[in-house]
């Protein structure tokens, strides 16, 4: 099974100490228009800093959506956020809100 055959990717990652430093899911969907990724909560220790977590882990969702031909539907809205500020996500944001 490829990354792309699963449904469910779950993304991880701990400290040295192995404390979770950040944790999100993205869930592969039927919908009546397409199927798309849904990116779930995007849990930041808040230890961490967020803006700098996200710069590293989002490449990760892109390269997903753009090796799977499929959409992205962010449900956070520190993920919303940081799409709306990341041109580089426009042609995969499903659902994009029409107020941004």
């Amino acid at each position: 099974m490829t990354e792309n055959d699963n449904h469910h990717q779950i993304f991880e990652k701990y400290d040295k100490d192995h404390v979770l430093i950040c944790r999100w899911t993205m869930d592969k969907i039927e919908r009546k228009d397409s199927t798309v990724w849904i990116m779930n909560h995007f849990f930041v220790n808040p230890k961490e800093n967020t803006t700098q977590i996200l710069d590293k882990e989002m490449p990760t969702a892109l390269k997903l959506a753009q090796k799977s031909a499929l959409p992205i539907w962010p449900l956070d809205p520190v993920v919303i956020a940081y799409f709306a500020q990341h041109q580089e996500f426009a042609q995969y944001w499903y659902h994009r809100p029409f107020t941004l």
